[in-house]
């Protein structure tokens, strides 16, 4: 059986243009609310390999070492009072929660193009269904539906690299399903 080694460092350095550093061992965080706020400290706001898998029906990507950053914004109402430094502010609304996802797919053993995942990430991307994504970082923004809508996808340029890897990006945001009742 042959086996191929990855370099995950030397990949995404080359093709998303930015200092990835892989620690030689990464020290587990456990905790006993996913709130912890060790938790908090190391993850937020970084860009971390995590394993995401989306899927809609019957299709479904995964990639096991993607990184995801998490975006959110809140509207807010300011309002300016006479004789006052500065503005009153009112929370108006949370917004939802955008995703950026980048990650590699990697063609299986035998093949030369990841052409299946390429054809299934698109067929999300075209669905009108609700996609799901599960991924341990943004299982603590989604909270229980875990949903989201696709809205960017882009499969950067590869010149003169290898054919089996092939880099993307995609940005969702969350969505919430409710039921509406017109009555």
């Amino acid at each position: 059986m042959l086996q191929v080694v990855t370099n995950l460092e030397e990949i995404y350095n080359t093709y998303f243009q930015k200092p990835y550093h892989i620690p030689e061992k990464i020290e587990p965080v456990w905790s006993s609310t996913r709130f912890d706020s060790a938790l908090k400290e190391s993850l937020q706001g970084r860009d971390v390999f995590l394993p995401i898998t989306l899927k809609a029906g019957e299709i479904s990507v995964s990639c096991p070492c993607a990184t995801i950053r998490v975006q959110g914004s809140k509207t807010i109402v300011r309002t300016a009072v006479s004789e006052r430094i500065g503005t009153v502010k009112e929370m108006f609304q949370v917004g939802d929660y955008v995703f950026t996802i980048k990650g590699v797919l990697i063609a299986p053993q035998g093949k030369a193009f990841p052409d299946d995942d390429i054809y299934n990430l698109r067929q999300l991307f075209e669905s009108t269904n609700h996609v799901l994504l599960k991924n341990a970082l943004s299982d603590m923004f989604l909270d229980t539906t875990r949903y989201v809508c696709i809205t960017d996808l882009e499969f950067p340029e590869v010149e003169g690299k290898s054919l089996r890897m092939r880099p993307f990006q995609l940005t969702c945001e969350s969505d919430y399903i409710n039921s509406l009742i017109i009555q």
